[in-house]
């Protein structure tokens, strides 16, 4: 008999630098619990995770295990979904390289799942457009803190609809 893993706790897990914005976005999205991992950590990490998502927006200061390949050699495997960025090439290469399930978004990238559209910057607020491949458009506006994120505002959303939040769900949560 297969589990409903809707009611077990398998965490999301956050791939990255620690303390990041992502996972506090990622809070506020989903009802399931949300882990933070260095690179070093994840290949350490011996639980499943609902959903991996990786942090490969932000380059290593140090030679080290990066998030993409944290995520590619120790914890995918071990989960539903990994949820990665198009926009620089390692994370193009762990996409292509999923043997599972793999949620990708990008500012701009057509063949991402997720692509955010006319990105700007107004007053304190960061705007754009989020389109899905499967057709659904809406805007998200969300008021910028000490600078504007906006991939950690795209990953944030692409972990929600990779575990079936509607956009417009997700949208609405980011901008309140």
């Amino acid at each position: 008999m297969a589990t409903d893993r809707s009611q077990t706790g398998d965490p999301v897990a956050v791939v990255g630098r620690g303390g990041t914005l992502t996972a506090r976005l990622l809070r506020r999205l989903l009802p399931h619990p949300v882990v933070e991992l260095t690179p070093c950590q994840a290949a350490l990490y011996e639980g499943r995770c609902r959903a991996v998502v990786v942090e490969n927006f932000d380059q290593p200061a140090q030679r080290t295990l990066s998030g993409c390949a944290a995520a590619r050699w120790a914890l995918s495997p071990r989960a539903d979904v990994t949820i990665v960025g198009l926009d620089d090439p390692e994370g193009r290469r762990l996409a292509r390289a999923m043997p599972g399930t793999v949620y990708a978004y990008s500012d701009g990238r057509p063949q991402a799942d997720l692509t955010a559209k006319n990105v700007r910057l107004r007053g304190e607020r960061l705007e754009f457009e989020a389109f899905t491949a499967r057709g659904e458009l809406t805007r998200v506006r969300v008021s910028v803190e000490q600078e504007p994120r906006l991939y950690d505002h795209l990953a944030a959303l692409a972990g929600a609809l990779a575990l079936g939040v509607p956009l417009g769900e997700a949208a609405a949560r980011l901008n309140g």
